[in-house]
Order: C-alpha cells, then sequence, then structure tokens
C-alpha cells in the first residue's frame, strides 16, 4: 500500500471516530471500533492520538469523548461551513410554531452535515448532532440533498455502497431512484422511520438565488407530530426556506 493510501485510510478512520463521538457522546475504543468496522487496536490508537492532541479526553473508565478544544474547532467550522446563512430567527419561528426539531444541513461527498439544530419536544428520540452527518440515502436531509443536491444519484451509488440504519431505511439503487424522482415531484422529502424508528421527518431544499442548492431544512419529531401535518409542514418549510435564501444566499 502506497504511504499516501494509508494516511488517507488513517484519516478516513479518524474522521469517522469524531463523527461516531459527536453524535454518540462518550464511548469506549472498543465501542468505537465496532461502530465504525476497525480492529480494536486501531480504535485505540486513535482515542489515544486524539488525547495526545487534545482533541479528546479519557475518563476513568476508559471511555473517550470530544474536548472542549475540538468543540470550539467544531463551532468555528461549522459557522464556516455556512458562511451565507444569517437567519437564525426563522429556525426559531419554525421550531417555536411547529414545536418540533429543526435541522439546517449542508451538503458533503456521498453525505450531509448538520450546522445548526434547534430543539423541539422531541429531542430525546433524534440522533443528528451538530457537526454530526447522515448518509445520502438516510432521512429527510440526507434523501433532500441526493434529489437537488450537487451530487448526482449515479455518482453517489458508483461511490457508495448504502447501508441501512433500520428496517425502513432505503438501499436498493432502484428504490433510491424512486424516492429522488418522489421528492422532486412533491418538493420536499418524508423520511419515516428510516433514520429512527419512530421518528418522522420533512425536508425540504435551500436554493441560493442563482438556483444552487445550498442546505436542506427539516422539521422532525415523534410520527404522529410529523404524518398528521404534513402538508402543512411542507408548506411551512418552504416558506422559510425561501427567507433564508433571500436573506441569507
Amino acid at each position: 500500500m502506497a504511504a499516501s493510501e494509508g494516511t488517507s485510510r488513517v484519516l478516513g478512520h479518524c474522521r469517522n471516530a469524531v463523527e461516531t463521538l459527536a453524535a454518540r457522546g462518550p464511548m469506549t475504543p472498543a465501542e468505537v471500533a465496532k461502530s465504525i468496522g476497525v480492529p480494536r487496536p486501531s480504535a485505540y490508537r486513535l482515542a489515544s492520538a486524539l488525547v495526545h492532541a487534545g482533541l479528546a479526553v479519557q475518563d476513568a473508565d476508559g471511555s473517550v469523548s470530544l474536548s472542549t478544544t475540538w468543540l470550539a474547532l467544531g463551532d468555528s467550522a461549522l459557522a464556516s461551513a455556512a458562511s451565507w446563512f444569517t437567519r437564525d430567527d426563522v429556525l426559531r419561528d419554525l421550531r417555536d410554531d411547529t414545536r418540533l426539531t429543526v435541522f439546517l444541513c449542508v451538503p458533503r461527498p456521498d453525505r450531509t452535515v448538520c450546522v445548526r439544530r434547534l430543539h423541539g419536544r422531541s429531542v430525546q428520540v433524534l440522533i443528528l448532532k451538530p457537526g454530526g452527518s447522515l448518509p445520502l440515502n438516510i432521512g429527510g436531509v440526507g434523501r433532500i440533498t441526493l434529489a437537488y443536491g450537487p451530487q448526482s444519484l449515479e455518482d453517489y451509488l458508483a461511490r457508495s455502497a448504502p447501508e441501512a440504519v433500520t428496517s425502513y431505511s432505503i438501499t436498493r439503487p432502484d428504490e433510491l431512484r424512486a424516492d429522488v424522482a418522489l421528492s422532486r415531484e412533491r418538493g420536499y422529502c418524508l423520511s419515516d422511520n428510516d433514520s429512527t424508528v419512530g421518528v418522522a421527518a420533512i425536508a425540504v431544499p435551500v436554493f441560493a438565488p442563482s438556483g444552487e442548492f445550498l442546505a436542506a431544512l427539516s422539521v422532525a419529531g415523534r410520527r404522529e407530530e410529523v404524518l398528521d401535518d404534513e402538508t402543512l409542514l411542507a408548506q411551512r418549510l418552504h416558506a422559510a426556506a425561501t427567507t433564508i435564501a433571500a436573506d441569507g444566499g
């Protein structure tokens, strides 16, 4: 293996470990190894390197969590990832009106990254946190990004092997093609149980005045809180996305 390939693999494992710790909180190296699919010795080396660099801390029970240094770096990175965004007030209004959790996510290769999350009344059932990410076949924000974002569906399928996180996750190429077509027809994506069982979400695209895809905007909560008001929530999201784009895009 070439040195560059080895370095790239290590950096990829490091990124996956950090994203896992950001999403789930403290974990033992053994748990990290299982979560990101690396041997335990590799996970222990990753944890040790993060602690040594001051980006993670290790508790007495052996669990590792991200340090405040990393969190500060993460906040700065998130701000720069959506430097065009200036309308937190729109997200607050959306959260207060719907009482659901609001997400704003930006596209990255093969994934969508959460840059804003405002807690609704069902936060305990939601897993995506600021700095965390989802693959493009999972959740409302992932799937609407696949439908409208800069990465084509065929490119995504060529680069990735979509995996399921629940039994409702969409992984087959023909199902993803149908889902992309439905999202484009509706102008929004309905996520029902495919990222977390018992949770539903509706997501819409946010476009710049030029037509460039900027972000995915979503509300999420327990299924009954979302499914009963699907059409109204989609309309509310589109109105918020239009305001965000006009004032900040």
